[in-house]
């Protein structure tokens, strides 16, 4: 009996696994970041972005806290964090406004920091993030410790040559 109990237990600890790899495979091809269209500057400590995004859901995303910290060889530059809360609506394809804070930590290594990415060398320059949000009734959260830009890059389809792009 005992032996039965715990082959029904391995039996419904797998289905549930599969069944939530099927949500995330679903939200995987209904949610999609699909770029940066621009970047401004706004004074010496703000930044607006403006992202295209997919929601092919039934709910809407709600972005209600976002970190994102870089660093070089090891040294925090700075830090962006979102402003305002972002809203997605549902079934919606579009381009949304986001404005940020920028807290530069370290004036010097974010010059050095540029001239690497100029120069196509990402293999120092680190970034962590920390995202909150909601997904329709379920909330969200994400972080994620230091990781490669490149890394970082490729996890929302970007390249190298985008971030130049949005640094000329």
């Amino acid at each position: 009996m005992r032996k039965f109990l715990l082959y029904l237990l391995l039996l419904a600890a797998a289905v549930s696994a599969t069944s939530c790899r099927r949500a995330v495979e679903k939200a995987q091809r209904n949610i999609r970041f699909e770029g940066i269209e621009k970047i401004e500057r706004q004074g010496l400590t703000g930044a607006e972005m403006v992202v295209r995004v997919m929601n092919n859901t039934g709910y809407k995303l709600q972005l209600g806290m976002a970190e994102i910290d870089i660093d070089y060889a090891g040294g925090r530059v700075g830090t962006i964090v979102l402003r305002e809360p972002v809203e997605v609506p549902r079934r919606t394809t579009g381009s949304f406004r986001t404005l940020w804070r920028v807290k530069i930590s370290d004036p010097l290594a974010l010059y050095v920091l540029l001239r690497k990415v100029e120069a196509g060398d990402l293999s120092q320059i680190g970034v962590a993030y920390a995202l909150e949000g909601r997904g329709g009734p379920a909330p969200v959260k994400i972080s994620h410790d230091r990781m490669p830009l490149s890394e970082f890059l490729n996890t929302f389809g970007l390249t190298l040559q985008d971030v130049k792009n949005q640094l000329k």
